[in-house]
């Protein structure tokens, strides 16, 4: 669980979405099989200035200070389901018995910004060189700079999907003018990672599309981060105006409301692999709608990944294997970068893609 003490302005205004997460009008094919079950495992709970959240998928808060581990949390959960907890306990004993050796995310990300040989860090067109990408300014290089860096280490741990947004922070950094990113659009943010450090790190106004289960998770999460950033709220979409916010919340049906040609970068991390197919082709079409001429699209997914719920272990699903390479890109646009993700690779078994485009009209 993650608790929030709010302004109460604020927690007026989200117990309102929260209240009328019903009423948008979301496609059918917007939740997979996976995600028609995560979004049920999203609890909300509001009391006078407080908000306390509780999630699995997409629900990846850094612990605050001096809190109790999050694994020690999941594990009290599970004590208490003795099904959970075998299937559990099997699966974490299969892992071990397996011959292969993942790394931490510290780990990893040392091994790759110190260009160590077990990263595979091959020289070639569309791979990244992480050596020229340790060199330029601003870059955080190592694990020991990130934790003096970290912009919300007074309250917060670091944890690995903050990890990972710095690995990716780094790689925008290097490729990209970071001072023409005026506008950022985020795809399944779950709850804002990423977006958080872009804000604090280039100042751009940032729209995040998610579902309305998962937006309960970014909304507060930010909010607590940037106390006094100009917040948009779904229910509140009458107001849009890009340059009016710092953080626009928008769920899949207002996608509408995102003007043509107004965005500097679009990002999709780990999302797409976990949608329905029609759902990925309308976003792609957003993309390419969306973002201006010479702007930028960065996108992080598995190489291969069946949304189906969690029980597709045993039972068999009936939602069609997403493959990145399969994935509805527009040859228009100029490939930078196109290979697989350093870090994802030394600390998981499942391989994910990268790729950054250049989009042109």
């Amino acid at each position: 669980m993650y608790k929030f003490t709010l302004p109460m302005e604020f927690v007026k205004r989200f117990s309102t979405y929260v209240s009328k997460i019903d009423e948008f009008e979301i496609p059918k094919f917007s939740k997979s099989e996976y995600w028609k079950y995560q979004s049920k495992l999203i609890k909300v709970d509001i009391t006078e200035n407080q908000i306390t959240l509780d999630g699995s998928s997409g629900c990846y808060i850094p612990q605050k200070k001096g809190q109790q581990l999050k694994i020690t949390n999941n594990l009290v959960k599970l004590a208490r389901k003795p099904d959970k907890l075998i299937t559990y306990m099997k699966r974490k004993n299969k892992r071990k018995k397996s011959a292969i050796n993942l790394l931490n995310y510290s780990d990893a990300f040392d091994t790759v910004m110190q260009n160590d040989p077990i990263a595979d860090l091959d020289l070639a067109p569309y791979r990244i060189n992480f050596k020229k990408l340790r060199e330029k300014p601003r870059t955080i290089s190592s694990m020991s700079e990130m934790q003096q860096r970290f912009f919300a280490k007074d309250k917060y741990d670091l944890n690995p999907q903050m990890i990972e947004a710095y690995y990716l922070y780094n790689i925008m950094n290097y490729f990209l003018d970071t001072k023409k990113i005026n506008t950022v659009l985020e795809i399944g943010a779950g709850n804002g990672n990423f977006a958080s450090l872009m804000y604090h790190s280039f100042k751009p106004h940032i729209i995040i599309v998610d579902l309305p289960e998962t937006l309960c998770l970014s909304i507060p999460f930010i909010t607590d981060l940037f106390p006094d950033a100009k917040i948009l709220m779904p229910h509140e979409s009458e107001s849009y105006d890009q340059e009016s916010y710092d953080f626009i919340f928008l769920t899949p049906d207002q996608i509408e409301k995102i003007k043509e040609n107004s965005i500097d970068l679009i990002v999709n991390i780990s999302s797409f692999q976990e949608m329905t197919r029609e759902q990925i082709k309308i976003y792609f079409n957003l993309i390419q709608k969306c973002c201006k001429n010479k702007g930028y699209f960065l996108t992080k997914n598995r190489v291969e990944k069946i949304p189906g719920s969690p029980d597709i272990f045993q039972k068999e699903t009936h939602e069609p294997v997403n493959r990145f390479s399969e994935y509805p890109w527009n040859s228009a646009n100029d490939v930078m970068i196109y290979e697989i993700c350093r870090l994802s690779r030394l600390v998981q078994l499942d391989d994910c893609y990268i790729r950054l485009e250049q989009i042109r009209k």
